[in-house]
């Protein structure tokens, strides 16, 4: 895999934070995770579990942001399992 493609795997995670207004600290205690694994999502070098997915979802809508901005209805917080 480029380093493109790792950016832009990330992309979705890091939108999402950024769209909530979240450090990446408060994003990884929000969903239950620690710092270095929202790093690694957000630098492409290693995806989200379906249980991080969910609590990803469930931010979101709680903030009122809709997940369809992030990864545009297939994007990480869309994977099937």
């Amino acid at each position: 895999m480029s380093f493109d493609e790792k950016q832009h795997n990330g992309a979705p995670v890091a939108l999402l934070r950024r769209r909530l207004n979240m450090t990446q600290e408060e994003f990884a205690h929000a969903i239950g995770v620690t710092v270095s694994t929202v790093n690694r999502w957000e630098n492409g070098h290693i995806e989200p579990s379906r249980l991080a997915r969910k609590a990803m979802q469930v931010l979101a809508a709680q903030a009122a942001v809709p997940v369809d901005l992030v990864g545009s209805g297939n994007g990480l917080l869309h994977k099937e399992p």
